[in-house]
């Protein structure tokens, strides 16, 4: 069930974050193997941080006048492994402490960000026409809590692998 509140949004997005980073506190070492591309429970949370940074420049541009690039500027929907690619090579070179570090300080970020934001336009799947018929809830949650348990569940196919 989606948050139907900003704070709704903000407490799962917490628990969520707290719950990945026990697992990924325990296996900061681990090379995930098949369940994620050969890469490092690092990258995962390298991936949540680079896409905490693209919802940033989301609102910088609406902010500034501009229509978002959504996803991001020379990508679409269809180009999504790329696009995860390309973040990967652009950040895989964070330790696994700074990694953590950037997840936690861009989801303080983000999650301040929401709070200032209007709460009924926040949940209004008409207010920003670039989003198609979501929300910036519903792709803030997407970004937020829904990522965080996606992260989760890939280390815990590594670990069962």
């Amino acid at each position: 069930m989606s948050p139907a509140t900003v704070d709704e949004l903000i407490s799962s997005a917490d628990e969520r974050l707290d719950s990945l980073l026990a697992v990924a506190d325990a296996e900061r070492d681990r090379h995930l193997g098949d369940a994620y591309l050969g890469r490092r429970t690092t990258d995962v949370l390298t991936h949540l941080h680079a896409w905490h940074l693209l919802f940033f420049d989301w609102i910088d541009a609406e902010n500034a006048g501009e229509e978002p690039e959504f996803p991001a500027a020379g990508y679409t929907w269809r180009d999504l492994t790329s696009l995860n690619d390309a973040l990967y090579f652009a950040h895989r070179h964070w330790t696994y402490e700074e990694a953590r570090g950037l997840l936690i300080e861009s989801h303080g970020r983000l999650c301040a960000l929401l709070r200032r934001l209007d709460d009924e336009r926040l949940f209004d799947t008409e207010a920003r026409p670039w989003l198609g018929r979501e929300s910036l809830a519903e792709v803030a949650d997407e970004c937020l809590g829904n990522h965080y348990a996606w992260g989760e569940a890939v280390l815990a196919k590594a670990i069962a692998q």
